[in-house]
């Protein structure tokens, strides 16, 4: 029977972490360890990226959040959710979703203004690498970029999504 997996400790992944983000050119705007959250806002080509650890966990979640104004935009994504459009879901869900990425809604005043997609990472293990950073960021932002284009197909050409950075608060998205 096997015994636990050896894991990195906490010190030795921010270090390969960082080191990692350089080798594959990604610009680090800032690093936080704020309460049980900690992690790093990173710029992935023109879309801000988190990429966030809760303390205790042995996993950190590669972060994308689009998110609309309020007004014509916001109004027009809730007036689907409203009619339960089961072409739009479908359409949406297909636009978001990807074999190696998840998604989420964000919800404000119980209406939808937004998605997140993440991808869980395992930097704590010994059998992780760049690579597997490299594969999360661009699954996320090839995967928004889709989840963008598909929204610009429904919303009013008033405005467009925006790539908001998350805070830690989405994680609590449904």
């Amino acid at each position: 029977m096997p015994g636990p997996v050896a894991k990195k400790e906490d010190a030795v992944v921010l270090d390969e972490l960082r080191q990692y983000l350089a080798e594959i050119d990604v610009n680090v705007i800032s690093e936080f360890d704020e309460g049980d959250f900690r992690g790093f806002w990173i710029k992935f080509g023109d879309f801000p990226i988190l990429i966030e650890n809760q303390k205790g966990k042995a996993y950190f979640i590669v972060a994308f959040q689009i998110t609309l104004a309020q007004g014509p935009e916001a109004d027009t994504l809730s007036s689907y959710y409203d009619k339960k459009d089961p072409h739009f879901i479908y359409e949406l869900t297909k636009a978001f979703t990807s074999p190696l990425t998840g998604f989420s809604r964000i919800l404000e005043d119980g209406r939808v203004v937004g998605f997140t997609l993440s991808r869980y990472i395992f930097p704590f293990y010994y059998d992780f690498s760049v690579k597997d950073l490299d594969r999360a960021l661009q699954a996320v932002v090839s995967q928004g970029s889709e989840g963008i284009a598909f929204l610009k197909t429904i919303l009013p050409q008033s405005g467009e999504p925006s790539e908001k950075p998350p805070g830690p608060r989405y994680m609590n998205a449904q």
